[in-house]
């Protein structure tokens, strides 16, 4: 008989993974101006309509996922598909739908439990500093502002205890208490009574609350407990990789770090003289720096168009501005991560003539 706690636990996953990707439907299509990074220069867009098609094939294959376990193979070949083809589809959100859908279909409640205990563990980790909490606390009560430096240093480290915490059986309700009400905490802050922006995460945050509850909530399985090789590769990807992107050697968003403010920054610069060289629907995400000189933030057009971050990897960023400057000579300014071993924050600028010869090498 099938174990209860993966029943709903594909039920919640695929809750939050169609309400994620209906969000950010953009995200999913080829009929659209921010470009796609495929993961081989070679690989060509789906064209429209087909895009729409594939779109909708992957939310058919996601949602019967909640009705037998025998779909997740189908979805998990197209969850692939569409991340070859454009790596701005690797939200994070995503990445962890898909390994906790694979779990669930090796029957690796253990990994399961695994995934999101290191999901924790990391995006505390990588949230240490000073400024974490304010963008949340400037919406809430002016009375609130006083806890700004205190919760900046206590948020992440409560949020990598509590990680550690659902692993034990000791602990494991305290943990369950505290993931709670972190996640009240973000939707009161992101939700329509704080900020009221960033709706691709709030089902998400929703379904990680669920996680929890489903898979420790009276539970006294050992989480670390050895169930096959899927158990391995889950400890592989989520609790010994994500301390790689601390050396630059993994990527960001695969590292559960979706709200440290540590990460690379996209800015593209060209003279204002050429602006009506862009397409409009490109041209209105510009803004005037000098009387000479517009910009566009790859960020905001991220945001904006397709209602996701950016994927903040340099080779996506380069790619980006590659494809615009068929438009227009411009010039990309890439503000990169601080990683162990460098020497602090550095700017590096790309001309269209240099992003050319590096796609050519």
């Amino acid at each position: 008989m099938p174990d209860p706690r993966l029943i709903y636990l594909r039920i919640a996953i695929v809750a939050g993974g169609l309400s994620g990707m209906a969000l950010s439907y953009k995200l999913w299509l080829s009929a659209r101006f921010y470009p796609l990074t495929p993961v081989l220069p070679f690989l060509k867009p789906v064209p429209s309509p087909y895009d729409w098609i594939l779109f909708g094939v992957a939310l058919l294959a996601l949602a019967s996922c909640a009705f037998t376990p025998r779909a997740i193979p189908v979805f998990a070949a197209l969850a692939v598909a569409l991340a070859v083809m454009d790596q701005s589809r690797l939200q994070p959100w995503f990445y962890q739908c898909f390994f906790l859908l694979l779990g669930v279909a090796f029957a690796a409640p253990n990994a399961c439990r695994l995934i999101v205990a290191m999901i924790y563990f990391w995006s505390g980790i990588q949230n240490i500093n000073p400024g974490i909490v304010e963008p949340f606390l400037r919406h809430l009560p002016h009375a609130a502002e006083k806890l700004a430096h205190p919760l900046s240093l206590a948020a992440p480290l409560i949020a990598a205890a509590l990680g550690l915490a659902l692993l034990t059986r000791k602990f494991r309700a305290a943990g369950i208490a505290a993931a709670l009400g972190m996640h009240g905490f973000i939707m009161i802050a992101l939700g329509p009574a704080g900020r009221n922006d960033n709706d691709v995460i709030w089902p998400w945050n929703i379904a990680m609350a669920a996680f929890v509850v489903i898979l420790f909530w009276k539970s006294d399985a050992e989480a670390g407990a050895y169930e096959g090789w899927f158990q391995i590769v889950a400890m592989l990807l989520f609790g010994i990789a994500p301390a790689l992107s601390f050396f630059g050697a993994w990527d960001h968003d695969l590292a559960s770090a979706m709200y440290a403010n540590n990460r690379n920054r996209g800015i593209i610069y060209f003279s204002g003289k050429n602006l009506d060289k862009f397409p409009a629907r490109i041209a209105g995400y510009a803004r005037k720096e000098t009387p000479e000189i517009d910009s566009i933030d790859i960020a905001e057009w991220s945001w904006t168009e397709l209602n996701v971050p950016p994927y903040p990897e340099v080779r996506v960023f380069k790619n980006i501005a590659r494809n615009l400057c068929g438009y227009a000579d411009l010039t990309l300014s890439i503000k990169g991560k601080v990683t162990l071993g460098s020497k602090g924050i550095t700017t590096t600028s790309y001309t269209c003539a240099a992003l050319k010869k590096l796609a050519a090498h």
